[in-house]
């Protein structure tokens, strides 16, 4: 998407490298722990994932994030500031730098495409002919220019959320909170937001929190990645490592469901970056001349990058050629105990 209508360095006045840093955030409701213990930094220019089951607790972190819930346990800093520190006039400042698009878009149907993005800089106070270009700016960042004078009600699921995300940029924000932004979308759509929202992220400099229960929209998009379970952290660091080689909290939420071949050896073969387009698997079957089955596997795109795993079963007496082979020629592997 060509974004030259949009001026990249209004984006980028004041930089800072730790926008969001939490330490040992908890936080309860009555009697019933939500956050536990919670740790994480995020970077300038990440795209970072929150992502969990129903109930994991990701929304509460991200109203925590931007002052909406308070906690009773540990530090939350938000671009340096503590936020249960700051009053009234530096919260409000504070979600000026922090935009927010929504799962049900939470726009105004009685206002059309140009007011609904005009909104947030009227209640500011900006200008009126900077505001206007800014509105028009963004309208054509999101591809929906032609569509200004729509009513709301007429547009799409799709055109809704971009409207949204024009919205969220209005007051030039360093921060995109996206609380399940896609989960109302059609797989088709659902791609087209998060290519507009890496768009954003790579051109205009916006750290980008993706707050979700797809798996699929964290690898596509996100560069890093927590994952909460019971309001917890069970699991974290960059995307592609995490996913290739996760671990066994981790495996429970995103099991495959591949018959594991009782007999021989199961391995579990992870593919970095710089193999995934090798036929790997071909030369170890010739060069040590073995025979194997393959079991099951995905070749999968994380973000700019194709990445995957392969399950094979060999002979046990074959395990101990197959494992130096692997070692010798950077493959990551694990025997899989069970399925």
């Amino acid at each position: 998407m060509f974004l030259s209508a949009v001026k990249v360095d209004m984006y980028m006045k004041r930089k800072v490298d730790r926008m969001i840093e939490v330490k040992g955030l908890g936080k309860k409701f009555g009697e019933l722990k939500v956050l536990d213990d919670i740790s994480l930094k995020v970077e300038r220019g990440d795209v970072f994932g929150i992502v969990g089951h129903s109930g994991a607790g990701k929304s509460t972190l991200l109203r925590c994030l931007n002052g909406l819930e308070g906690y009773s346990e540990g530090s939350v800093k938000v671009m340096g500031q503590e936020v249960c520190e700051l009053d009234d006039h530096k919260m409000k400042e504070l979600r000026r730098e922090m935009g927010m698009i929504f799962q049900n878009f939470n726009l105004m149907n009685r206002k059309n495409v140009y007011e609904n993005v005009m909104f947030p800089l009227e209640v500011w106070g900006v200008p009126k002919k900077e505001a206007e270009k800014r509105v028009l700016d963004l309208l054509d960042l999101v591809g929906l220019a032609e569509k200004k004078k729509e009513k709301i009600r007429n547009l799409s699921g799709g055109q809704k959320q971009r409207i949204g995300i024009a919205r969220a940029l209005a007051l030039e924000p360093k921060i995109l909170l996206c609380d399940e932004a896609t989960s109302a979308l059609d797989p088709k759509t659902t791609i087209s937001i998060l290519e507009l929202l890496m768009d954003i992220n790579k051109k205009l400099g916006v750290t980008i929190i993706v707050v979700t229960h797809q798996m699929e929209v964290v690898k596509m998009i996100c560069n890093k990645v927590v994952i909460l379970d019971g309001g917890r952290i069970v699991a974290s660091g960059d995307t592609d490592k995490l996913f290739l080689a996760p671990g066994e909290e981790l495996r429970k939420l995103i099991t495959d469901d591949y018959a594991v071949i009782p007999s021989g050896t199961n391995i579990r073969l992870m593919f970095p970056r710089e193999i995934a387009n090798e036929s790997i698997i071909t030369s170890m079957a010739r060069e040590l001349d073995i025979n194997f089955s393959v079991v099951g596997g995905r070749i999968e795109r994380y973000r700019e990058t194709v990445m995957g795993f392969l399950i094979i079963n060999v002979s046990d007496s074959d395990f101990d050629r197959v494992v130096d082979w692997l070692g010798k020629n950077g493959m990551f592997w694990e025997v899989m105990r069970d399925a």
